[in-house]
């Protein structure tokens, strides 16, 4: 992890509140013009709701066809359909809808990292902005137990893999403070005790001595570093974990070295 300079830092701030600033007007615009439609009651969806129940991660995306039936005088021509999350697309009928036809509007929902319940409302907008119709799509995704080398990619010993090989902490004025997320995995089907012990101790490095995990769990811990002073050199220490009360390989720590 790297920390930015200040001009970089100073700009990505900006563009950060330009691209809020942004969307809360577009997110304005939608809720005015939603405020001064109205519901096509004579567009009718065979369901408002369908269920895909339980859906296992692995398996990947999921769609659903819902039908519209024209129970109107008119035709009705789809303008747009709406999915307010990244994990939903739609597909619709983009020819007008004569009265007794009827239109496809097709919902794709990505369970990908998305485990748990899920409810996504999909909102078919018609007549030109003037009318819409809405849907929903729900279910229930069953997570999947990716292999741990894709989140855990250094393997450290006795079934011990965690996320970094290094913890770098950056440069540091004195009272600044820095946080690293350590990610650690048990990849075997006993407990886990788990120490770290830091050669040569370091009492401002701030993070568990031990825990326990359990057969084939998964956690993160927090270290934290708050530089006691400003230092003008880099340095480094040694975490050494022990596994079970074995030593495994080490993990090196570094603080850059600060502008006096």
């Amino acid at each position: 992890m790297t920390r930015l300079s200040f001009p970089v830092f100073y700009y990505f701030c900006i563009m950060k509140h330009i691209i809020l600033t942004f969307l809360a007007f577009v997110f304005a615009l939608v809720a005015a013009a939603q405020d001064n439609m109205r519901p096509l009651t004579t567009f009718v969806p065979d369901s408002k709701v369908h269920d895909f129940g339980v859906i296992k991660e692995k398996d990947g995306k999921v769609s659903h066809q819902f039908v519209l039936r024209n129970t109107g005088k008119s035709p009705v021509v789809i303008s747009d359909v709406t999915a307010w999350c990244g994990c939903t697309t739609v597909g619709y009928t983009k020819r007008p809808v004569r009265p007794g036809e009827s239109a496809k509007v097709t919902v794709t929902y990505n369970p990908l990292s998305r485990p748990g319940k899920f409810s996504k409302e999909v909102v078919v907008i018609t007549g030109g902005g003037t009318t819409y119709t809405r849907l929903w799509v729900k279910g229930n995704v069953m997570a999947y137990q990716h292999p741990v080398r894709e989140d855990y990619p250094y393997e450290y010993g006795e079934g011990l893999f965690m996320n970094l090989k290094v913890l770098s902490f950056p440069p540091l004025q004195k009272g600044e403070q820095y946080v690293f997320n350590l990610m650690i995995a048990n990849d075997t089907d006993r407990t886990m005790n788990l120490k770290f012990v830091r050669r040569p101790d370091n009492r401002v490095l701030k993070m568990p001595a031990t825990l326990q995990l359990k057969p084939r769990e998964r956690t993160k811990i927090k270290v934290a570093y708050r530089a006691p002073q400003t230092y003008g050199r880099q340095r480094w220490i040694v975490l050494q974990p022990y596994v079970n009360g074995k030593a495994v390989k080490s993990m090196k720590v570094t603080f850059a070295a600060s502008r006096l």
